[in-house]
């Protein structure tokens, strides 16, 4: 397995709200993408890829998720707007795009302000009731560019069923995430329902949904007492239980692995050397039945490593060496060829690529 480099786009910067969805409904997964610093969110149609700008009336968009409010078999996008954390001529907002099929100028549809949003995510609480939209904030209103004592919030909010003239109901999950940075949605406590995991200033903290989100009681529990940034969970020994991939501190050079020994979790160290570590993933990407790591960093000139173990070992492989400084990243089968692809947005490089995965050999399957 390699991964064969892709570069879809050079001339946006700080790429960052990421999405892969089918846009248009041609069966084809697609690339979606917001800039930071500029007010662009644009689409790249597979299979060409080629570029159609849908707005470039939000700047600061920092999250994009695909999601048919309408009932029109197209997914629309529900987007965090203005983020900024120097410059607040404006206030950090949820809103949606309309898809109107025609692959431009997609109406904004007016959810809320929320200060300082930085993450949202889909949680689907049951089977057989709709998700419900997670929203966090990475601080509160108060305070200077770098003062992060006033926390963050984390909302869920109800998609409505008519969302041009219904309000979006929310309730307050959680009031004190200081520095806010995680958000990862999947069944960490393997009770068949999403749970949520956040890494933040005061740790890595586990919130566990009632079967109502409205109703009910999040259990919240600080599971790991030390800073961190992105997280992800996934059964990394394939022993049934959950292990925590955690990037630490803030931004931070260190990837750490906990596993759950005793009902204690045991930290394990694998690198120390990242560049502002911005993402992590935990996936089999060769299909072996072993699970691989994969982190992106940002500082440096950035870059993606691959950790694979070996016996006891986590071996690392480079797959891009500070060509592309990560916002953030997907790892999905882009082409349909059943292999497992990354795509990845430049926010400190000011690019998009396609790592494709291919066979080391041609007569490889």
């Amino acid at each position: 397995m390699r991964f064969e480099e892709h570069l879809l786009d050079d001339t946006i910067t700080s790429v960052y709200g990421l999405e892969v969805v089918d846009l248009d409904g041609d069966g084809v997964k697609d690339v979606v993408i917001g800039s930071q610093g500029e007010s662009v969110i644009a689409w790249y149609r597979a299979p060409g890829f080629e570029r159609r700008i849908l707005s470039r009336e939000h700047k600061g968009t920092v999250g994009i998720i695909g999601r048919d409010l309408t009932g029109s078999g197209l997914p629309d996008l529900i987007a965090i707007g203005g983020f900024g954390r120097q410059n607040r001529d404006t206030i950090e907002y949820l809103h949606w795009l309309e898809n109107n099929g025609t692959g431009a100028d997609f109406p904004s549809h007016f959810i809320e302000q929320i200060p300082y949003l930085h993450r949202i995510a889909l949680l689907q609480p049951r089977e057989g009731i709709p998700p419900v939209l997670l929203a966090a904030s990475i601080r509160g209103p108060v305070g200077g560019y770098d003062d992060f004592g006033d926390p963050g919030c984390l909302w869920c909010y109800r998609i409505p069923e008519d969302p041009y003239r219904e309000k979006w109901e929310k309730r307050l999950v959680d009031p004190g995430l200081h520095l806010n940075h995680g958000l990862f949605v999947g069944d960490f406590n393997r009770d068949g329902r999403e749970d949520v995991l956040i890494g933040c200033r005061d740790g890595i903290i586990s919130l566990i949904p009632p079967e109502d989100p409205f109703e009910g009681e999040w259990r919240r529990t600080v599971v790991i007492e030390r800073e961190a940034s992105d997280v992800f969970v996934a059964d990394v020994d394939r022993d049934g239980v959950e292990e925590i991939l955690s990037v630490e501190p803030w931004h931070g050079n260190e990837l750490a692995l906990y596993r759950c020994q005793g009902g204690e979790w045991k930290r394990r160290l694998l690198d120390d050397e990242l560049h502002r570590g911005h993402a992590v993933h935990g996936v089999d990407v060769d299909g072996d039945g072993s699970l691989e790591i994969m982190v992106g960093c940002n500082g440096g000139g950035g870059g993606i490593t691959l950790y694979r173990r070996a016996a006891d070992e986590w071996l690392k492989e480079v797959v891009d060496r500070g060509g592309l400084g990560v916002g953030q990243m997907r790892i999905v089968d882009l082409d349909g060829d059943g292999r497992l692809d990354i795509v990845a947005g430049g926010l400190s490089t000011g690019n998009l690529k396609w790592y494709r995965n291919v066979p080391d050999s041609p007569e490889a399957p």
